[in-house]
């Protein structure tokens, strides 16, 4: 798959899905702003001191960010991408992962980690804590390119 640059469009919403497994465009677009050439900018995939989004949908799915970027980097479309992982997941772990990523708030991360998650995702500061962690994913990725959801 071709790079791509994150500094000048956001990676897709987290609830944009591909074969019915939300997050995975967004996980693709990361990868694909890892591969030389793109640029990530001021997103993670994965980071040694915080629990990330990415390393969650890597988790709970079974597979590891190295394996996941390199079928991102060997595939010649987003569906390759969807048939390698729908082969290596089941429907409960899919299950799973959608609740997680669907119904996390603000106020469910604990509270020793909030005041990192409100500085790492700008526009937290200005939403209740009862906010959906996907529409502060949504609304930091506004802020961060001034471009809307994808």
């Amino acid at each position: 798959m071709t790079p791509l640059d994150l500094t000048q469009r956001p990676p897709r919403s987290p609830r944009a899905e591909l074969d019915g497994i939300a997050f995975l465009p967004r996980a693709i677009d990361k990868c694909r702003a890892a591969l030389p050439g793109g640029n990530l900018g001021s997103y993670i995939n994965l980071d040694p001191e915080i629990v990330t989004w990415s390393s969650l949908f890597y988790r709970r799915l079974g597979i590891t960010h190295d394996e996941f970027l390199a079928v991102v980097a060997a595939a010649g479309s987003e569906d390759e991408v969807a048939a390698w992982l729908r082969e290596r997941i089941d429907d409960a772990k899919l299950a799973k992962w959608h609740a997680q990523l669907l119904g996390t708030r603000l106020c469910d991360i604990p509270e020793e980690l909030r005041a990192r998650v409100r500085a790492r995702h700008p526009a937290a500061a200005a939403m209740p804590d009862t906010a959906l962690m996907i529409d502060i994913f949504d609304a930091d990725d506004a802020q961060l390119t001034g471009a809307g959801p994808r």
